[in-house]
């Protein structure tokens, strides 16, 4: 039987990118090694701009006030003379997030107490990483990382279900994939005491140790409306810790004004 040569030139150019478009980043990257050819292939803009797009979609759906480092559409697109673009800035914007996600983790370690955040703390840090415009993929690469603070991967958690707001099973294969889901963190809060007959109960204290897989699939919607809103109404104070607080004071006087 004769011998069948094949070449992937051979191959209709709709289907060569149908290959592509199907790869993940670390994956198109491998294959742009085989040779010249997959090279000028995987860095076409028809396969970068899709990826930019779903990795920062606030990147490309804000106005950023003509700050030309956010890259925005007008900034972006590539020419005939340059169709590879979107490579070059998907590159420069995963440096640029890395290099803001690290200062995140630095700002963290600098709190007098990284045992134990309050609310106001863990809060300002969470817009923060929005101001920033962090991607989901950027929170998952950089912060649901096991050799953190798992106060760190509860605090980009809380950013990406209020901020980013990704599906369910999305996050669940995020803190799967990172071997954080199980990872357990105590949340504290004081209630205000409600009135009865004329008179105020007590104020009252709750102390509940919580698995980050457990706030996402719903079982402590309680503990993530209370993290979400932090000092509210009759929330006088949340306070977040790798320790039981079960025994530490929480009282309306030790709250910290932010």
């Amino acid at each position: 039987m004769n011998s069948i040569r094949f070449s992937c030139n051979s191959l209709p150019y709709d289907i060569i990118l149908k290959i592509g478009s199907s790869l993940q980043v670390i994956d198109l990257c491998a294959l742009s090694s085989c040779s010249r050819f997959w090279r000028k292939l995987c860095g076409s803009d028809i396969l970068w701009e899709p990826l930019f797009r779903e990795r920062w979609p606030l990147l490309v759906t804000f106005d950023f006030d003509g700050d030309n480092t956010h890259f925005p559409d007008a900034q972006i697109a590539g020419t005939d003379e340059n169709p590879q673009e979107w490579r070059r800035f998907y590159v420069m914007q995963h440096k640029e997030m890395a290099s803001r996600a690290s200062k995140v983790i630095t700002d963290f370690t600098q709190w007098p107490a990284t045992l134990s955040l309050e609310a106001g703390e863990y809060l300002h840090m969470v817009e923060t990483m929005r101001s920033m415009r962090l991607g989901f993929q950027d929170v998952e690469s950089f912060l649901f990382k096991p050799n953190l603070s798992v106060l760190l991967n509860l605090i980009g958690l809380i950013y990406c279900i209020q901020h980013l707001k990704p599906l369910r099973e999305q996050i669940l294969d995020a803190l799967r994939r990172c071997g954080i889901s199980e990872q357990l963190v105590w949340v504290k809060w004081l209630t205000l005491g409600r009135w009865s007959q004329g008179r105020r109960t007590r104020d009252e204290t709750v102390s509940r140790q919580v698995s980050l897989v457990n706030i996402v699939i719903g079982k402590e919607e309680a503990v993530l409306r209370v993290l979400q809103r932090g000092v509210v109404h009759e929330v006088l104070r949340v306070c977040i810790s790798t320790v039981d607080l079960a025994y530490t004071p929480c009282s309306s006087s030790s709250i910290r004004n932010y």
